[in-house]
């Protein structure tokens, strides 16, 4: 047996999934409690149980997806950190950007948040021209003094910055081997290797995040390496990146900032494997578990995005577009001055919805779903974690429906639609407000709570289809299965378009495509499984933010006007428009060497040619509405075939999930098992 295992650490549950290589099917499929404190104890709990089940020599790849970085930013528990940058520019991180986004009519906004004070930033002489050529020598007596004073205040991490390092690393290089010399033990984040591109300040900001985060979040790849390697001899043990791939610990020590994102993207990954495996084109990813709704919209491709906030702090890291809100099963509801609010706080794994009956007693979305009859008190995880429906009730009614004067099911129905409504309107931000129609989407819903309320989302955006995937609760740690690694490197460099020259291009493409490729040699991969991908950060003249656009060999003038016209496609389905008669600027360039692993296969089974409907397991009271209940079968999904159609109102149930079918809607189960749901009148 060879298996390959995908681990996703969410901030309630601890999804895993592991696949036979050799027999070529799921053969372990399982949810554990997180524990947000000691992530290194689920971890044991899940290598020994695979360890007992499998043996020791099974597991040949662990592909890891963890919050670790992401809740280290959100927390606030990084590490104390030391800044040093060009002299003359020691303001840049403090300064900032005047932009304040979506409160730009909020005069009290709040700054964007500094890891480190301004007393803990120091300036050393050095300078390089906006091309790279040495203006003034670094000058070692600064950085040596630089970093003793750093250490008299007991920083853990140094940050280092200097201005225009992305032309030319040669003065970053010094710094790090000075500090090293001096401090063998700092973490030294230096802006070269974490994001060598233009915008000072941002590369500034994701330089000193990348310190502040950078030896908790190594010390726990490193951990996480050792137990693999500790419990299966012969494993390889990868972490999921933002970008959608995948990396060690070692390629990942100095850059930990490009794991923020790496939970929510395995799903995204995933679900656009599994549109290619149904032949749609344009999906739309939605996974809700305990804590956040998760979407992406996949035209396609995946789209990216090159800068990001996470809790007011800028970053800079390649990344998969997803849209991020605090809705999810643990969602807290509460009443202030008389308006119902739900999330973002969540109740989280620990002590949970009330209706865990671990100590909550907020009422959440969870709860809610539990007194409308949508989640069964014995079905989550098959019975082994009980739900106590009187906690519920007492929850719901004590918390929300006397305050607002309502019933108990008139209260959880309106926490079901305020929760619904602001996924609703982050959802038609991604879509409509970005010139895509929502009509011409499938829409795949998983994660614990995604199938649950898909569809009371969908009918207000007019998406026909939903797509809900065999074992939805797990679905992103399956995502994991069918990554591959990436090591990526880029360079700014600002040129014209229309003055680019293809071979100087094509030049600084293969160095770029050299680099990248000798760190994925050293990590063994066997060069006929190595490719890559090149693309281009490109803008209108004038604009501040580019585009990314795939790129083929640039070898002549047609080559060019060919990458022009991309870019001007890429720019209408990113924003919706697009103009043609203006200039073009690359910004710049960017090559992603990619170690293929080789995909799980699933074959396709045939619908039995006679078969009888299929069986509701019981009968349940459930609530459509706020005022009448109805009689809905519950029908067990491991049970229903290939072929098999229920129309709703139902409910269906499974280990990992439930899935709600609203009156009008019809679900039938294809070869591959998943669940199809469209409106009841479509053939």
């Amino acid at each position: 047996m060879k298996l390959r295992v995908g681990i996703d650490v969410g901030g309630t549950f601890t999804d895993v999934t592991a696949f036979d290589e050799d027999a070529g099917e799921l053969v372990a499929i399982r949810k554990y409690l997180s524990d947000p404190v000691r992530p290194a104890a689920v971890m044991e709990e899940i290598t020994r149980d695979l360890t007992a089940d499998f043996g020791a020599d099974s597991v040949a790849l662990i592909l890891h997806g963890s919050t670790a970085a992401l809740n280290t930013m959100l927390e606030g528990n990084g590490v104390r950190v030391g800044l040093i940058t060009t002299r003359g520019f020691r303001d840049i991180y403090e300064i900032g950007r005047q932009w304040r986004g979506d409160e730009v009519f909020n005069i009290f906004a709040p700054a964007p948040k500094m890891l480190l004070t301004r007393d803990r930033i120091y300036e050393v002489r050095e300078r390089l021209d906006p091309l790279g050529n040495v203006i003034e020598p670094i000058d070692e007596d600064d950085v040596a003094e630089a970093v003793r004073r750093l250490i008299a205040q007991g920083v853990e991490a140094i940050a280092v910055c200097f201005l225009f390092a992305y032309a030319n690393p040669a003065h970053e290089k010094e710094a790090a081997r000075i500090i090293r010399d001096i401090a063998p033990d700092l973490y030294v984040s230096l802006s070269h290797e974490v994001n060598p591109e233009w915008r000072e300040y941002e590369r500034t900001a994701s330089t000193v995040a990348n310190a502040y985060i950078g030896p908790p979040v190594s010390r726990y790849l490193r951990e996480l390496e050792e137990l693999s390697l500790r419990r299966f001899p012969r494993s390889r043990a990868l972490m999921m990146k933002s970008d959608g791939g995948a990396a060690s610990a070692r390629m990942l020590n100095r850059t930990s900032i490009e794991t923020v994102m790496s939970g929510p993207v395995a799903g995204v990954i995933g679900g656009r494997y599994l549109g290619d495996i149904k032949r749609i084109d344009n999906v739309i990813t939605f996974d809700t578990g305990g804590t956040s709704s998760d979407m992406a919209v996949l035209p396609g491709r995946p789209l990216f995005k090159s800068e990001f906030s996470v809790a007011r702090h800028p970053l800079r890291t390649h990344t998969v577009d997803i849209e991020t809100i605090g809705a999810g099963g643990g969602s807290i509801a509460s009443v202030d001055l008389g308006v119902l609010k739900v999330g973002p706080e969540s109740a989280g794994a620990d002590p949970g919805p009330a209706c865990y009956d671990r100590g909550g007693n907020a009422p959440t979305l969870t709860d809610a779903l539990v007194v409308l009859g949508h989640l069964s008190p014995a079905a989550l995880l098959e019975g082994a974690m009980p739900i106590s429906c009187a906690k519920a009730h007492e929850a719901v009614a004590a918390r929300v429906a006397q305050p607002l004067g309502l019933a108990t099911v008139e209260a959880a129905w309106g926490i079901l639609t305020v929760l619904a409504t602001n996924v609703t309107m982050a959802m038609r931000t991604i879509t409509i407000e970005r010139g895509h129609d929502p009509r011409e989407f499938t829409l795949i819903a998983f994660g614990g709570m995604g199938p649950t309320i898909a569809g009371r989302i969908i009918a207000e955006l007019g998406i026909g289809r939903i797509l809900v995937p065999r074992d939805p609760g797990t679905f992103s740690a399956f995502g994991m299965l069918v990554i591959d690694v990436h090591q990526t490197r880029s360079l700014t460099r600002i040129t014209r378009l229309d003055a680019a020259k293809p071979a100087e291009l094509e030049q600084t493409f293969a160095e770029l495509e050299a680099a990248a490729l000798a760190e994925l040699v050293q990590e063994k991969f066997p060069r006929e499984r190595l490719t890559t991908l090149r693309s281009a950060g490109m803008r209108y003249r004038g604009q501040s933010y580019e585009v990314s656009v795939p790129v083929a060999r640039l070898q002549s003038g047609a080559d060019i006007a060919a990458l022009a016209k991309r870019f001007h496609e890429a720019h209408r389905r990113r924003y919706g428009h697009m103009a043609a008669s203006e200039a073009v600027e690359i910004v710049n360039l960017q090559v992603t060497a990619v170690g293929e692993i080789p995909k799980p296969q699933f074959h396709e089974t045939a619908a039995p040619e006679r078969s009888q409907p299929p069986s509701p397991h019981e009968m349940r009271t459930v609530y459509f509405s706020p005022s009448e209940p109805t009689e809905g079968p519950v029908y067990r999904r491991p049970m229903l075939a290939p072929g098999s159609v229920i129309d709703g109102p139902a409910i269906i149930e499974e280990k990992t999930s439930t899935i709600v079918l609203y009156p009008g809607q019809r679900g039938r189960i294809d070869g591959y098992l998943n669940v199809e749901i469209e409106p009841a009148g479509e053939p």
